[in-house]
């Protein structure tokens, strides 16, 4: 059986898979008598219509959807926007890596693993250090516009340092067959602190790990996007799925019986937590699948302009829906020195990748799933 064969194969498994739990959603709304709650939180399905197509066709994730939408335009309090677009990357992200393991797309497994690792643990700092666990949705003790800004800047690193990508001789390779990934243990350090830091993002607004695992493996490590993609696509599930445990299942965050009212946020409105999930839960099962793929169809220079677009909607989005920006000149110019700051560092990083990868690189191959 050739790679091809492989990967319709796959595809078809995963297919099947959401199939059986779409059926499955089916039959526990009917059951429970849902469905009217499920049709309150209709603008949920809407949004993750997107969201779950990007969870898989970019490094943004659903939650990259979910947050701002949520917050900026839906005016549900952050920490429960956080919890869902935690909760429902578990979902949709995990379907989504479903499909790259079962259609065998290329990954860096030895940068999977470091950068859960470290996503995770970052995760739980944020949410055991930085949560307000005494308050219902444990919100952050960052304000909500501070966090606002901090993703934006990330996200905004993404577009900058994506479009510089596409000018790069790393991008010119692409065209080339590929060739063994050099890492080294310095690599490894360096994803491992971003990493960690982006699993402290996700524990305020729901995604973050995903991103800053994706712009090092493109960017510092010189990995292709398309490989860089499902590797970081899978941190993230995994991450989210740490997270929902955590907040929705051991906290009873994502209980039917929640009282969303509880999370008290200025300018916010009640949501209902698990109305939201459940409502979107059967749009994601087949959205970021379809996301999955068709980012492995497309080219790489459509791949990375379409991250680097997403990215500047976000942007100009925050800049134009938080008013605090132009009354806050502290949150005006955290944002300015940010979108200035961030991705030099990243860049400059880049520019010292023979230091990175120094004496102590190895060879790593690019890792398909297994059949």
């Amino acid at each position: 059986m050739d790679d091809s064969e492989r990967a319709r194969t796959g595809l078809v498994r995963s297919w099947r898979i959401a199939g059986g739990l779409t059926a499955a959603w089916l039959v526990i709304v009917t059951v429970a008598g849902l469905w009217s709650r499920v049709g309150a939180n209709w603008e949920s399905s809407i949004t993750m219509a997107a969201g779950s197509f990007l969870a898989g066709s970019s490094p943004e994730g659903g939650g990259a959807v979910a947050f701002p939408v949520f917050t900026k335009g839906l005016h549900v309090p952050a920490a429960v926007a956080r919890t869902f677009g935690l909760s429902i990357q578990a979902v949709g992200m995990s379907m989504a890596a479903i499909s790259i393991v079962l259609c065998r797309r290329a990954i860096v497994a030895r940068a999977i693993v470091v950068g859960t690792v470290a996503s995770i643990a970052g995760l739980l700092v944020g949410l055991f250090v930085f949560g307000e666990r005494d308050v219902a949705f444990w919100p952050s003790v960052v304000s909500t516009p501070w966090v606002k800004v901090a993703f934006s800047v990330v996200l905004a690193t993404t577009s900058i340092v994506m479009l510089r990508h596409l000018g790069s001789d790393d991008h010119r390779a692409e065209t080339l067959p590929p060739t063994p990934i050099r890492w080294s243990r310095r690599l490894d350090v360096l994803l491992a602190v971003f990493a960690f830091a982006g699993g402290v993002l996700s524990s305020m607004t729901g995604t973050g790990a995903n991103i800053v695992v994706f712009i090092v493996l493109v960017v510092v490590a010189g990995i292709r996007p398309s490989i860089a993609l499902p590797s970081a696509v899978i941190v993230m599930a995994l991450t989210s799925v740490v997270g929902v445990l955590v907040l929705g299942v051991v906290d009873g965050q994502l209980a039917p019986s929640m009282d969303a009212a509880a999370a008290t946020e200025p300018g916010a409105e009640p949501a209902d937590l698990f109305g939201l999930w459940m409502a979107a839960v059967p749009v994601v099962i087949w959205g970021a699948p379809l996301g999955a793929l068709a980012a492995s169809l497309v080219s790489e220079s459509v791949l990375v302009r379409f991250v680097a677009a997403l990215a500047a909607f976000e942007v100009a989005t925050t800049v134009v829906l938080v008013p605090e920006i132009r009354t806050e000149w502290r949150l005006a110019v955290a944002l300015g020195v940010g979108l200035v700051a961030t991705p030099a560092i990243v860049i400059g990083l880049a520019h010292q990748r023979e230091l990175l990868l120094g004496g102590d690189a190895d060879r790593v191959g690019v890792a398909s799933s297994p059949p």
